[in-house]
């Protein structure tokens, strides 16, 4: 079946001649302009408030996780949680210590009155404590403390800033690292948790929300383009 090009003009506009314009028949269209929807302002400014909070969130986190796990780590140590107010006001119950291992005949040459330290009061007890070295006494090789090995060669003696009376002198071997540096108040978001449904609920609520920010900024940046209309 044939279709003249006249009944199609409906759907497909046949672009003017120019031989005919130049004759003064027909002219040509004039051009067609694309506008941009403009974005409301209260849009501009969630977008870059949301944008500002997740980046530095973001950018906290890694630092804080950095300071008290990286670092700590590559030096042999830990990041420690502080759970009383025995180092008030120098360190807080919460904060964080970053404590560097040393090992037991470093002890002399590397700890000095005045460092913070952290040991443990009882061999037979895991328990860990930070207080500041108050004393260095060195001792003969050849001599034992107590139950001691002979390869000590220096006890420490420690004491709270908080408290009245210093600690019982430890043996070197109960020194278990020197405190570099504090990071403050993290020991109590630390503390909350330590479940394993607690690290569950923590990783899907950051999953979440690494989710949720990828899906804002996939899209488009732009308003849509208001396509022009066309009467034939």
């Amino acid at each position: 079946m044939n279709t003249s090009i006249h009944s199609l003009s409906h759907w497909f506009p046949v672009p003017p001649d120019p031989a005919a314009a130049a004759a003064g028949g027909a002219t040509e269209p004039p051009p067609v302009t694309y506008t941009r929807k403009p974005v409301p302002l209260w849009q501009k400014v969630t977008k870059r408030t949301l944008a500002g909070l997740f980046w530095a969130t973001a950018i906290l986190v890694v630092v804080v996780a950095i300071l008290i796990y990286v670092i700590p780590q590559a030096q042999a140590g830990a990041g420690l949680t502080v759970l009383t107010g025995s180092m008030q006001p120098a360190i807080n119950p919460g904060d964080v210590v970053a404590v560097k291992g040393i090992k037991a005949h470093e002890v002399c040459e590397n700890i000095a009155v005045g460092d913070v330290v952290t040991f443990m009061p009882e061999t037979d007890d895991a328990t860990l404590v930070t207080h500041r070295v108050i004393a260095v006494n060195t001792t003969d090789k050849g001599n034992t403390i107590g139950e001691d090995v002979k390869y000590e060669t220096c006890t420490v003696q420690t004491k709270g800033d908080n408290n009245n009376v210093a600690d019982a002198v430890v043996p070197a071997r109960a020194i278990k690292g020197k405190v570099m540096y504090t990071v403050p108040w993290v020991g109590h978001v630390l503390n909350r948790i330590q479940t394993q449904t607690d690290m569950q609920t923590v990783a899907l609520i950051v999953a979440g929300g690494l989710a949720l920010a990828a899906c804002w900024y996939l899209m488009p940046r732009y308003a849509k383009i208001i396509e022009p209309e066309y009467a034939i």
